[in-house]
């Protein structure tokens, strides 16, 4: 902050006055910063408008312009089209995003005029005095001023470690608090606080690798560099050694290099994320970033913390069972219920039921940490009582007590023990610690939580159910909701990585599982190849979040949880989560399906631009225009409605290859047909009009094929969707003849297309199964050389 502006010393019990804040509002001292992950419209305009293939359309424009060919133009009404629908889509998708944003917006309470106050992050100002609690995302730059807290600071440092902050202590933003209760006054905001860069960098971290993206952008690049080299030639070809004139010459390769451009495919993927992302805002789910919707689909793995998945995540103290002669017991829980200030479900469930009482004088206050699994409060005469699991407040067990026995019945049991010892040293258990009762805590099991369940299972999604609770509780609530694999596994006796990667293969559900043991599991995961999720909506889950490639949360999650996930349930419904899978399973299959298509047409027009430069003495058989006709009855029209369809089959891996498997043989065959032609034309002197339009019949009953093939197995729609391709394009080759520049031809040529349509299935075949061996010889050695990888990294580990 500049030295000289004024800073005011507000105290946590009366912040700043109205006049103070307009004062910071007025000097700009807000912590308003842009740090939405959507695009704003000025980059979605830029975006869409300056790629590399639209300043090629335009060099085209000029050119067929300069010829006079003007209706060869006929290439721009699909350009204009994807530009305008995929800024128009993007509009659309940005502000529904950023609508449902300000839902799950993390908010923080300040004090201001001596009352509390909720605002918005962007609407805190200098000198603000905060009010923090666990969950909380420490969202300025601060000092803290009363309170003690346990503050996680991995976002900023990487260490998951909890560090302990006092008054006078410096609150770093990005940081999120863990355990206890502070107050603390802003020192830094707006650009120059690290809240507004961690937060974006949080986001932004999260953004896993897209297989999908990843091979799209493979294609355009090799693409992109030998459009313009082969363009030369072929001008140079057409121009040198055919003697085409200059205008003729320039249609021909601009046709060449338009059929090269997958145009539309690009768009087609945007859109269909971004459609899914508006879709699955009616379904209650924020999505924050497009791509999660493509990871979601391939997750083999979904690892989610119990309560307020499989269970509502409403606690309920069922019972209190006494030990020994042990009396008073409401009035010390309800004694604790004052002096602590947790907030967490097992916490509320204890105030619901004693409610909170300040009858003592409170010496020392232990907070719940996720990673102790207990809280406890020194009182001033009473000695020292702890709440918390068993095994970790009596690590070594207690004599003739055995807790297990409730655990067994699928409650939560925690132990309150006391001590008469007032001196707590690190928030550790003092000595002499005795139990005084048992309190059976229930959280009631989703009405749909065994059907979701089941859908995940009949998916092929392994469940992993990860809990801080006993793993006996654990394991009883996981069989009562129907999880097959319900034997659990106490992670406090899994001690170094490799006893988390074997437990990892082995069990299903985990017990008392701390955060960092949660962020190793999955990372364990990862490492043996699967595609991992997880879900969770507290700060104990935070780390394990970040290191999925997927994160889910749920809105009524803690704001760390929320703002590092990439999805966020609105309605904290995990029920919803099955039609979350399906939508990304739908977007990718047909975004596989139609692909093919497109990189049939790439295939063939990179094949034959590279023959008639180097095999053919004839010039390039199409036209601009006959290569949008052949685009949009092989591509655009059913490409447009297989996208829509619903297909919810389990995806594949190697989307790449897949593609190319199934787009191969269609861009080979009319390959084939073309340069069979052209030796034709060569013996029976056939006109150059008649070679473009036997070509452009052979390019489309290919493409009719390939449409044929990834519509399998027929239904009804689909039906209805080739049938209408082909009656469009004989309606187009009929009645708009002449526009298209579509030749008479004889009698022998027309039987020659034909026997090429019969043939070509039985072609496409025969180079199916010679691309799937090689491919498969290439996946192989894919394969071997990542288990060797693997195994070459463990080696260099141990």
């Amino acid at each position: 902050m500049d030295d000289g502006q004024q800073r005011y010393d507000s105290d946590c019990r009366t912040g700043l006055t109205d006049g103070q804040v307009k004062s910071r509002i007025d000097a700009g001292l807000t912590n308003a910063y842009n740090t939405n992950t959507t695009k704003s419209y000025r980059q979605i305009f830029k975006d869409n408008l300056v790629t590399f293939f639209n300043i090629l359309n335009m060099v085209f424009t000029v050119l067929i312009v300069m010829t006079g060919y003007i209706k060869e133009l006929v290439f721009l009404l699909v350009v204009v089209g994807n530009l305008v629908i995929g800024i128009a889509q993007e509009i659309v998708t940005k502000k529904t995003l950023d609508k449902l944003s300000v839902i799950v917006a993390a908010k923080v309470t300040v004090v201001r005029n001596g009352a509390e106050k909720e605002i918005g992050v962007a609407d805190i100002v200098l000198d603000d005095v905060m009010q923090l609690r666990p969950g909380n995302q420490v969202c300025a730059d601060g000092v803290m001023l009363e309170g003690s807290v346990e503050v996680n600071e991995s976002l900023i440092t990487g260490e998951s470690d909890v560090v302990a902050k006092g008054p006078g202590d410096f609150l770093y933003s990005g940081s999120f608090i863990v355990s206890g209760n502070a107050y603390a006054r802003v020192e830094r905001v707006g650009i120059e606080n690290y809240a507004n860069k961690i937060s974006y960098d949080a986001k932004a971290s999260k953004k896993r690798t897209s297989e999908l993206r990843n091979s799209l952008n493979r294609i355009l690049k090799i693409i992109s560099i030998i459009i313009v080299p082969v363009g030369i030639l072929l001008f140079l070809k057409q121009g040198l050694v055919v003697g085409l004139p200059i205008p003729d010459n320039t249609v021909k390769t601009v046709g060449a290099l338009i059929g090269m451009i997958p145009e539309g495919l690009i768009l087609l993927t945007s859109i269909s994320l971004a459609t899914s992302a508006v879709i699955l805002a009616t379904k209650q789910t924020l999505v924050q970033d497009l791509y999660c919707i493509e990871t979601l689909a391939r997750v083999d793995i979904l690892c989610l913390d119990k309560t307020g998945t499989i269970t509502e995540g409403k606690m309920h103290v069922e019972e209190v069972i006494p030990v020994g002669a042990a009396k008073d017991l409401d009035r010390i829980l309800s004694n604790m219920a004052g002096a602590l200030q947790d907030d967490n479900a097992t916490f509320h469930a204890v105030v619901e039921k004693f409610g909170k009482s300040f009858g003592h004088e409170v010496k020392t206050i232990v907070p719940f940490s996720s990673a102790r699994k207990y809280s406890g409060v020194s009182f001033e005469g009473e000695g020292t009582y702890f709440l918390g699991a068993f095994e970790f407040i009596f690590p070594n067990g207690y004599a003739g007590l055995d807790a297990e026995k409730y655990a067994k019945q699928g409650s939560r049991v925690l132990v309150l023990a006391h001590s008469d010892a007032t001196d707590v040293l690190d928030n550790k258990v003092p000595g002499g610690m005795r139990p005084i009762a048992f309190l059976l805590i229930s959280d009631r099991i989703r009405a749909d939580a065994k059907k979701t369940l089941e859908f995940f299972e009949k998916q092929q999604v392994e469940l992993k159910i990860i809990s801080g609770d006993s793993p006996v509780t654990a394991g009883a609530i996981a069989k009562r909701a129907g999880v097959k694999n319900y034997e659990a596994v106490d992670a406090t006796l899994l001690k170094t990585k490799e006893d988390i990667e074997a437990a990892a293969e082995k069990y299903s559900v985990f017990g008392r599982v701390t955060p960092s043991q949660k962020k190793e599991l999955i990372a364990a995961l990862k490492r043996k190849g699967h595609t991992v999720a997880m879900a969770g909506d507290g700060v104990n889950d935070v780390l394990a979040l970040k290191e999925s490639d997927c994160s889910i949360a749920m809105a009524s999650g803690s704001d760390a949880a929320k703002n590092i996930a990439n999805l966020v349930l609105l309605d904290s419904n995990f029920a919803t989560m099955p039609d979350i899978v399906n939508e990304g399973r739908k977007v990718i299959n047909n975004i596989e399906r139609v692909a093919t298509l497109f990189i049939t047409k790439t295939v063939y027009a990179v094949l034959l631009a590279f023959a008639t430069v180097i095999l053919l003495d004839s010039s390039y058989p199409f036209t601009p225009l006959q290569m949008t006709l052949i685009s949009f009855v092989t591509i655009g029209f059913p490409a447009f409605f297989l996208a829509l369809e619903p297909n919810f089959a389990p995806i594949k891996e190697h989307f790449l290859i897949n593609i190319l498997k199934k787009s191969l043989p269609g861009g080979l065959s009319v390959i084939i047909g073309i340069l069979a032609v052209n030796v034709l034309a060569g013996i029976f002197q056939y006109t150059p009009a008649a070679v473009s339009t036997m070509c452009m019949l052979m390019a489309v009953a290919v493409g009719m094929w390939v449409v044929a093939k990834v519509s399998m197995p027929f239904t009804t729609a689909r039906k209805v969707i080739l049938g209408s391709a082909i009656g469009l394009f004989i309606l187009c080759i009929i009645f708009l003849r002449g526009f298209f520049d579509v030749a008479p031809i004889s009698l022998p040529q027309a039987v020659v297309v034909c026997v090429f349509t019969a043939v070509a299935p039985f072609m496409m075949r025969g180079f199916e199964r010679i691309v799937e061996k090689r491919a498969d010889k290439f996946l192989s050695k894919k394969i071997v050389r990542r288990s060797l990888q693997i195994t070459d990294d463990e080696l260099k580990k141990k």
